[in-house]
Parts: structure tokens; sequence; C-alpha cells
């Protein structure tokens, strides 16, 4: 064995280690019992419960042969023979162990080293696994939940809303004007109450279908625009859209996304200020895009703060809203497992970018 390959060299640099790491040595490329033990650090020991002694210089089906008795062990012995055969590096991914090991799962990559030795890297993520699982169990159910809630509040809000319009029509004539006041306040209070519930339910609903289509953003924003006519033309507000990508994702999610961030562009500049937004876009391992705006920015010591739910950084008094928009978007965009942020500057507007990996279509 080469220095390389020294056992005390080997433990004063992978004894420490926090994964489990093992050299094997496949003496005969074409004999499945010829692969060895050479090395393991702590770890590796530990997760299969053995000592130095009876791993070290022993055959692999000497140690652990109910292990590769199966078609699952038997796949991880081709692997190492590929590896030393090939001299590659072979990702396993997560692999499910139980006999010779620690009951559990665990992330396994497989690399060679030279001639015929080969290294495998372990790390057991089984609380990670459980923790991943049971958060997107959490998510689920919080979507459930925020659906249920939401559709269930729409009856009787529209109850009230009716019986505030009879109350108008069949006693205004009577009601002083602090009643009026009230019908007022009450109805006012319906219409925030139905923002915020259809906003929550869209909020809760983001990638329900997932489907990934090829999209043309450029017609995918101009499609926007035509839906915001109405509120493009009460504000006069320019917007200049350069050219956009077609790209791979979800149609509907992106839509809202240019819808939502448009519409934040247009709600937060000063009073008697013409809104001017541009967006762009550009090559970025993917694509990114920007949305900027000559509003009245974002003053915060931590922007990334404003992509929370409920999260208002205004008094509706000023500028009307739910708090969710900005966290819808970020939703979006985290189902095309994208980034997004905004950099800007109190007074003078803010550009908002986010990025879209490239991803394959359905």
């Amino acid at each position: 064995m080469n220095n390389l390959l020294n056992i005390d060299i080997l433990t004063k640099t992978f004894d420490d280690m926090p994964v489990g790491v093992g050299i094997f040595q496949v003496t005969d490329l074409d004999d499945i019992e010829s692969i060895q033990y050479v090395f393991m650090n702590k770890v590796l020991l530990y997760e299969m419960r053995k000592t130095k002694e009876e791993v070290f210089g022993k055959k692999i089906m000497e140690v652990a042969p109910e292990a590769y008795a199966h078609e699952a062990g038997l796949y991880v012995i081709e692997t190492y023979r590929k590896v030393a055969r090939e001299h590659e590096t072979i990702n396993l991914g997560l692999v499910q162990y139980s006999n010779h090991m620690v009951a559990g799962t665990y992330e396994c990559s497989v690399h060679h080293i030279q001639d015929n030795y080969v290294y495998v890297m372990l790390r057991n993520v089984t609380e990670l696994e459980k923790a991943k699982n049971e958060l997107e169990k959490k998510n689920k159910e919080l979507s459930e939940f925020a659906y249920i809630a939401s559709h269930d509040l729409k009856s009787p809000l529209s109850n009230i809303s009716m019986l505030v319009k009879m109350i108008e029509s069949d006693y205004g004539e009577t009601l002083d004007e602090h009643a009026i006041t009230f019908l007022k306040f009450i109805n006012q209070s319906i219409g925030r109450m139905k923002n915020l519930i259809t906003d929550l339910l869209e909020y809760s609903t983001v990638g329900n279908k997932k489907e990934v289509t090829q999209i043309d953003c450029q017609k995918l924003v101009e499609t926007v625009e035509q839906d915001l006519e109405s509120t493009i033309k009460e504000t006069d507000a320019q917007i200049e859209i350069g050219t956009l990508p077609t790209l791979n994702g979800y149609e509907t999610e992106l839509s809202s996304l240019f819808q939502n961030l448009i519409i934040n562009a247009i709600k937060f500049v000063k009073p008697g200020i013409t809104p001017v937004i541009s967006i762009t876009a550009e090559k970025d391992n993917g694509w990114r895009f920007a949305v900027k705006d000559n509003g009245i920015g974002i003053s915060t010591e931590n922007p990334s703060e404003i992509f929370s739910i409920f999260k208002r950084l205004h008094t509706e008094k000023h500028y009307e809203g739910t708090g969710i928009g900005l966290a819808h978007c970020k939703k979006i965009v985290d189902l095309h497992e994208g980034k997004i942020w905004v950099e800007s500057t109190p007074g003078e507007g803010s550009t908002f970018y986010f990025t879209i990996p490239q991803k394959e279509s359905a």
C-alpha cells in the first residue's frame, strides 16, 4: 500500500470528518467477491456497528453478506466496480440501509482514488429527511387550512354585505349621519376582507396544478398589461417591456407574479407622480428578470422581510393592501426553484429581481 493509502494518514485525515468515509479495493473487476475494505473512519464504523479489526483487510462479502444478497446491495457493489473500472464519480443519491448499518436514509457517493481503489462518502440524513417530510406535511396542511378557511369565510361575508344593502335600501331615509357612516365603515371592511380572502386563496393554491409548459414571457406580460388596462389608465402608468424570453415554467403562477409586481409598482408612488415601470430580462443560469419602478422605495434594514406573509411597511390609511402580494411572489419564485430580492433607495424607487432556472417541460 503506498503512502496515500497509509492507514495512519487516512485515520488522521478522515476520522474527525462528520460524514462516513470508506475506502475499498476492487482487486478483480470481474469478481464481485474481490472487493475488500481498506479503511473506514470512525463515523462509518459507528454506522456499521463494526470495529477496525472486524473490517480492515476483509472482503466485503465476509463482513456483511446479508447486505449484498439482494438487488439493492448488488447495485452498490456494481457501482464500486464501475467507478474503479471507468475512473469516474457516481452519486447514488439517497440510499436506504437496514441490514448491516444503523437503519436509516443515507446520502451516498462513490469516487475513484487511483488504480483500482475507490472511496465512498456516506452521510446519515435520516433526521433531516424526517424533518423535511414533516415540514412538507405541515406546509400542505397549512395550505389546505388557508384554502378551507378562506373559502368558508366567503359565505358569511356575502350575508353581511347583503344585510347592509337591505338596511340601506329599507331604512336609508330614516338613518342619521352616524348610522350611515357606520354602514360605510362596514362596507369598507367587507371589501378589505374580500380582498384578503381572495389573496389568501391565491396564495394557498400556488403550484396546485404543477404542469411545466413553454411560456412566451413577452406575450405573457403583454396579456397582464391588457388585464390591468383600467388601472394603468387611471394612473397614467407607463410600462416599458424589454425583450423577454421564452422559457419553461408554470404559466398561471408566472402571470400572477408579473401582475403582483406591476400592481405594487403602480400603487407605491408619491401622490402626483406618474408611475414608470420597466420590465427586462437577461440570461443568468436560466433567466434573471428585473421589474424597476420610480416609487417611494423601501426603507427597511432587512429588505427580505417584505416577502413575509402579512408583512406591511405602510399603514392602510396611506396605501391599501393585504400584505400577501409579495409573499405570493416569493412562493411562485420558490416553486420555480429561483430567488427573489429587491434593491431600493427610499424616495427613488425599487427594482425587484427574480430568477427562473432552466427547467424541462412536461
